[in-house]
């Protein structure tokens, strides 16, 4: 035992749910507990990529191991979620009948719950059906409801109990991939990529890899068989349809395609189930994404209208047991917890429970540690009420908390920063996401892709050079402008309106520690802000009309924008061509982007950015998170030029791996270009956009491999005489190829012919198919086109509703930069006329 030095008491291999959980009830007891996994971070296998319901195991087999374990794992983790900041939500199932066989099955399955000790099931009508999901698609005879289905984060389940392990006096040793085990009288050596592990038991919570663990041990009783199931994730608007989860009757390989609500808001659609050999294989199929839509469409139609989030694969490790595999070898000091299946998350507590009860029946002391350090509770973007952006006193206190970073799951930079330093912090970008939904959301990464990166390159999260709270002073006088103070004096102007909000005239009270407790009680509620016409967006159309408006306002024009700087999209472009239609001279996009910034200013118009729009506070009323602050802005007119933005990879329902890197939108390369390093790409599009994006690649040294599209024809011959670059006509990209983290290929699909053919390269580039960034026009309600989803606009660009307008890409996605420009004067014109005389 030297060669491992002092063994630990017991070593669990596997950091998924069920081995995390196991590692934390042995922890609690005076052992000392070691965690080897192959993976940088805990529930990045099975545990990640599952349909996040908590059962009640209520269509368990009755008698089975399994189904007692569910019933109690059920119970225990409801309790523990709670103190633990698991995000759970009760929201109930219901399995539908949709042919005479299934209705006659109802009733067996409501006794077979019975059975398992659940007795809470009720037959419902169709009538009763069609109540309580009208967007179910016709032919339903009747269900069957199951009120105490919940579902569950599985991501912060996993890290919850790896926390807790870890307070409690476990190691977690990562990266350690288990080759090889060797029993002997006293401990077992392990044998990883990393050194040897001694252990006196071990437990053996591998999921997939649990019979190749076993094998290890002489063992070769069971197969665990990969089944990939593979999901579709709809956008947080489809919630509404979907309130409950909605499940088939079950059949032989499972509960089969499924309907559910997840605690984020989104909708599933899923799994499939496919029996694999690859236990590797967790990208997703083309045949798999055409069946989830087909049975969605049966399922329920209107589902398939919204927008798709994400889709994604997980491997359930199968076996051909009817039950949980759980075996116990005294004589090598070895447990098995195996073929956990779909339940484990689940029965995970359960499970746990039932290993330390086989350790002590086994002779293990297990004596409870007297003194138990309380159950850490973990940070989580549903359970926490206010969010941190919401929380004006916490922003008070740490400007990073105001800076919001991933629009679509509005998580800031401060929650990013804590991630990274807490005690189990990501080891990568699926890591950060799992813990804080950062790239999580409809844009999947595309929109702050760019500043995550660096966050997490930096580690702490913190930009140089801040303010002591954490808000550059340039910014903090940019705001103070905005409501209505100069930067060191009197109120003066038109928005000096916003006096009376009581901000204070400079930083003082925030870098002043006498001042802060002061400076607290001041932001505990939104700063007031009336300006005439506030504007969100800060791109072409958003700038223009700010500069056009402000000269006949007396400067009461506020634009507000989420980026850190104002421009919109080209201000990241270096090519040349902006400027010719509004300035009369050609520019970069960086420089239009510049001069549109400054002329909006010169006509005294305060353009704030790092201001993010979270809501609707009235018709004419914005609620806003900033660095400095929570604002609350109201005026006569609001204009929406929020834009438009590329439909990323998942949207776009292209199958395959999911690589860490290379795979971008037009909008992500730009802002990521610094950080850019591929050398041969191959481009989805031949619009103009797709042609410049070639000139924007050979300028960072980039080669330009193929152009590939649906349309029959490869566009204008000019631009690929210009450019050189080789088009494919009518053909889809069929499969990504990334499994090692980087993306390595793409195969192409001929459309005709179904000829496939791969395409080696390390850079994708998605470009065009616009969408509206919409979410604010959603949330108010306004009328949307049911093609675009843009909002409806009458001649006037006024919305459905009177005071609110809307103007460049957000209601023509797609378009150039200079139509989002006139659609700025016109908006501004159209607004003066309707309420420049008041």
């Amino acid at each position: 035992m030297t060669e491992a030095h002092l063994p630990y008491d017991i070593a669990v291999i596997g950091a998924g749910v069920v081995g995390c959980a196991i590692a934390r009830e042995l922890a609690g007891h005076e052992l000392s507990v070691a965690v080897l996994d192959a993976r940088h971070d805990v529930g990045d296998g099975t545990s990640k990529a599952n349909t996040a319901i908590l059962h009640t195991g209520f269509d368990a087999t009755p008698g089975t191991l399994e189904a007692r374990l569910v019933r109690r794992g059920h119970e225990l983790l409801t309790a523990y979620a709670p103190t633990a900041g698991i995000p759970v939500e009760r929201v109930g199932a219901v399995l539908v009948a949709w042919t005479e066989e299934e209705l006659k099955t109802l009733p067996a399955l409501a006794e077979k719950a019975a059975a398992n000790g659940y007795d809470r099931c009720e037959l419902v009508s169709e009538t009763d059906l069609r109540r309580h999901l009208p967007a179910l698609a016709p032919g339903a005879l009747g269900g069957l409801t199951v009120p105490d289905e919940s579902v569950i984060c599985p991501w912060t389940t996993t890290l919850a109990y790896a926390t807790e392990a870890r307070a409690r006096g476990a190691e977690l040793l990562l990266g350690h991939r288990v080759l090889a085990a060797e029993p002997d009288a006293d401990a077992t050596v392990l044998r990883t990529n990393r050194g040897p592990v001694a252990a006196r038991w071990v437990v053996n919570a591998a999921g997939l890899g649990a019979d190749t663990v076993d094998a290890l041990f002489g063992h070769h009783r069971f197969t665990v068989t990969p089944r990939r199931g593979e999901l579709i994730v709809y956008d947080k608007a489809a919630r509404p349809l979907a309130d409950r989860i909605v499940l088939p009757v079950p059949g032989p390989w499972g509960k089969g395609v499924l309907i559910c609500p997840t605690v984020y808001g989104n909708v599933l659609l899923g799994p499939t189930a496919e029996n694999l050999t690859d236990r590797t294989a967790t990208g997703t199929s083309r045949a798999g994404l055409d069946q989830l839509l087909a049975k969605g469409g049966r399922l329920m139609p209107r589902l398939l209208a919204e927008e798709v989030t994400a889709t994604y694969a997980g491997l359930r490790a199968a076996t051909d047991r009817e039950d949980y595999v759980i075996a116990l070898d005294t004589e090598q000091r070895y447990l098995l917890i195996g073929g956990i299946r779909s339940t484990g998350l689940s029965a995970s507590l359960a499970l746990a429970e039932h290993a330390a009860e086989q350790l002590r029946a086994a002779g293990v002391p297990l004596t409870r540690r007297a003194a138990l350090p309380p159950t850490p509770r973990i940070p989580n973007a549903v359970g926490e009420s206010p969010r941190p952006y919401e929380d004006a006193e916490l922003i008070a206190s740490d400007g990073a908390y105001g800076r919001i970073v991933c629009f679509c799951e509005r998580v800031t930079e401060g929650e990013i920063r804590a991630a990274l330093s807490s005690p189990l912090p990501p080891a990568d970008a699926g890591g950060l996401a799992r813990r804080t939904r950062a790239g999580s959301g409809r844009c999947q990464g595309t929109a702050c892709g760019a500043r995550v990166a660096r966050l997490l390159r930096e580690g702490t999260g913190a930009d140089t050079g801040p303010a002591a709270d954490g808000v550059p002073d340039d910014r903090r006088a940019a705001c103070t402008a905005a409501a209505g103070y100069p930067a060191t004096g009197a109120p003066s102007g038109p928005a000096a309106r916003a006096a009376s909000a009581g901000r204070p005239a400079t930083g003082a009270a925030a870098s002043d520690p006498s001042a802060r407790s002061t400076a607290n009680a001041a932001h505990s509620t939104p700063t007031a802000l009336t300006p005439d016409v506030v504007i969100v967006g800060a791109g072409p159309a958003g700038l223009t009309a700010a500069a056009r408006l402000a000269v006949r306002l007396d400067g009461g024009v506020l634009v507000l924008d989420r980026e850190p700087e104002p421009g919109g999209v080209p201000r990241h472009c270096r090519n040349r061509g902006f400027g010719l239609r509004d300035l009369r001279r050609p520019l970069t996009g960086q420089g239009y982007a510049h001069a549109l910034a400054q002329r909006a200013a010169a006509a005294g118009a305060v353009v704030l950015t790092d201001a993010t729009v979270t809501g609707w506070s009235d018709a004419r009323t914005l609620d806003v998170t900033t660095p400095e602050g929570r604002l609350r802005v109201s005026a006569d007119a609001v204009v929406l030029a929020t834009g438009a933005r590329e439909r990323p990879r998942h949207a776009r329902l292209i199958p395959g791996d999911r690589p860490a890197s290379g795979i971008y939108t037009t909008g992500q390369l730009l802002t990521g270009l610094a950080d850019f390093t591929g050398h041969r790409a191959v481009i989805l599009g031949t619009e103009p956009l797709s042609w410049s994006t070639v000139t924007t690649l050979r300028r960072v040294g980039c080669r330009t491999a193929l152009l590939t599209t649906e349309r029959p024809t490869p566009g204008s011959y000019a631009q690929r005489l210009r450019h050189g670059a080789t088009v494919a006509t009518r053909t889809r990209i069929s499969r990504i190829d990334g499994r090692n983290g980087s993306l390595a290929a793409v195969e192409i699909e001929h459309l005709v012919t179904g000829q496939r053919r791969t395409i080696p390269c390390d850079t994708l580039v998605l470009t065009g198919d616009w969408t509206p960034d919409h979410e604010l026009a959603r949330a108010a309600h306004l009328d949307l086109d049911p093609v675009t989803r843009a909002p409806l606009v009458d001649p006037t660009l006024r919305t459905s509703r009177p005071s609110v307008y809307a103007a460049g890409a957000l209601i023509h996605p797609g378009g150039t930069a200079a139509n989002a420009a006139a659609t700025g004067r016109r908006v501004a014109d159209q607004v003066l006329a309707q309420w420049g005389g008041r």
